[in-house]
C-alpha cells in the first residue's frame, strides 16, 4: 500500500475545548484526514475527546470505525486503539488512513472486522476509554 506523503501532522493553533457547545469553523486537514467518507466527524472531536478522557498509552476502543478518524486521531496522540467495523470497505480505509508512519506517533492500531454488538474478543477491563460514532440510522441496512 503505498504511503501518502503527509505535509501537516496536527491542527493548527488547537485549543482544547473548554465548554459544552464545540463548533469548528474547519472541517480537519492534518494527517490523512478528509471528508470522504460519508457521515465521518470532525477530527476536532475526538482529538478533544481522547486528550480530555485518556492518557498517552491507554487503550481505546471505536467500535463504529467507518472512515478511520478516530484512529488517526488516536495513534497520532499515543493511545492504542481497536477499531472494528462490519464494512469491509470501511476496514480498507481505515488500513489506508492509519498506514503512515510519524516519529512522534506512537500509538498502535487494531482493525478487526466485526459487530459492534458483539465484542467478545475485548478482556473485561481492557478498555480505557470508548470514542465512537454511531452511524447514522439508514447508512447501514
Amino acid at each position: 500500500m503505498k504511503k501518502k506523503k503527509i505535509k501537516k501532522w496536527e491542527p493548527e493553533d488547537f485549543e482544547l475545548e473548554m465548554t459544552t457547545h464545540w463548533s469548528f469553523p474547519k472541517r480537519g486537514d492534518w494527517a490523512t484526514h478528509d471528508a470522504k467518507w460519508r457521515g465521518n466527524w470532525s477530527p476536532y472531536i475526538p482529538r478533544n475527546i481522547i486528550l480530555r478522557y485518556s492518557q498517552e498509552n491507554d487503550m481505546i476502543l471505536d467500535q463504529f470505525a467507518g472512515g478511520g478518524t478516530t484512529l488517526v486521531e488516536a495513534k497520532l496522540l499515543n493511545r492504542d486503539i481497536i477499531g472494528v467495523d462490519c464494512n469491509d470497505i470501511a476496514l480498507e480505509r481505515c488500513e489506508e488512513k492509519t498506514n503512515f508512519e510519524y516519529e512522534k506517533a506512537k500509538g498502535k492500531v487494531y482493525i478487526r472486522k466485526g459487530d459492534a454488538r458483539n465484542l467478545d474478543f475485548v478482556d473485561d477491563e481492557s478498555i480505557d476509554l470508548i470514542c465512537t460514532h454511531p452511524p447514522y440510522a439508514n447508512i447501514i441496512k
